[in-house]
């Protein structure tokens, strides 16, 4: 039986609660580190296992080396980071899975939560797939207006804030769409039906929804920064240091991040579904 989605005009007048979100999301990737740490290390060992030459010789500098291993085995080379690629997307599906329902069940088991992660890798890639392709029409459609306002002859003056506005309402076209790949691993719905969940979930949230994704980038800014000015303070012989310490510190900004967008699709969840069993809504939009 069809069950139909609440009508968006049926949410809670409540508030998303940003600041909330993000202080849970630091504190289930917290209680979750060892698990998340071994989750990265495994993509690691996987991506060194199948293409440790060709990362050494980039690592050491050897420029040369590493285009020639790729020049040799050409097919090879992208045969095994395809296959690389795909492992690790089943382990990021499950560390994704991991932070949202430890954030629900606390107790919930560790291989119980990654299996039914990493299962959703299929879909998961299906859905990258189509923003793929999102961002294909969009650059193209870009292209085609530059091309036109080039022929014009518009001044650069013009032609700036054109682009900028253009930029925003793309933005704006792809921004309630921001939610469907954790809503893919968490609910198990397909692509499609991700994209039209994020679609409603989103709805009436848009501007805090914003903000969060405004946060994300300055977390992830904050930390290039932080990397950069540690290498710079103890100089090029301190860089394995503060490369051990920056890796380290990955996971828990990897786990944060996407608990971030985990846990807001779940409080979306209760503020207009009024229930959190996301086990459940695999049926509900079938």
């Amino acid at each position: 039986m069809s069950i139909a989605a609440p009508s968006s005009d049926q949410r809670s007048n409540a508030p998303l609660g940003i600041g909330q979100i993000i202080a849970d999301a630091f504190r289930v990737s917290l209680r979750n580190y060892g698990w998340v740490f071994l989750l990265n290390l495994a993509v690691m060992a996987i991506f060194l296992a199948l293409l440790g030459s060709f990362f050494w010789a980039a690592w050491s500098g050897d420029r040369l080396g590493a285009q020639a291993i790729m020049e040799r085995n050409f097919g090879l080379f992208w045969l095994l980071f395809a296959v690389a690629g795909f492992l690790s997307l089943a382990f990021y599906c499950a560390m994704i899975r991991l932070i949202h329902d430890r954030h629900i069940d606390p107790n919930r088991p560790f291989l119980t939560a990654c299996l039914a992660g990493a299962r959703r890798f299929l879909p998961a890639f299906g859905l990258m797939l189509i923003y793929l392709l999102a961002y294909i029409v969009l650059y193209l459609i870009m292209g085609v207006v530059a091309m036109v306002l080039a022929a014009i002859g518009l001044p650069i003056a013009v032609l700036i804030p054109i682009f900028f506005a253009l930029g925003i309402f793309a933005l704006y076209l792809v921004f309630p769409y921001l939610l469907s790949f954790v809503i893919c691993v968490n609910e198990d719905l397909g692509p499609i039906r991700s994209l039209r969940r994020s679609r409603y979930l989103s709805n009436g949230f848009r501007w805090p929804l914003f903000g969060l994704m405004l946060l994300s980038w300055v977390i992830w800014l904050a930390y290039a920064v932080v990397s950069n000015i540690l290498v710079r303070l103890l100089g090029v012989g301190a860089g394995g240091i503060v490369a051990i310490v920056m890796t380290l510190a990955l996971p828990l900004l990897y786990a944060w991040l996407i608990g971030m967008y985990s846990i807001a699709a779940h409080r979306l969840r209760l503020l207009k579904d009024g229930f959190d069993d996301s086990r459940a809504l695999g049926q509900v939009f079938e």
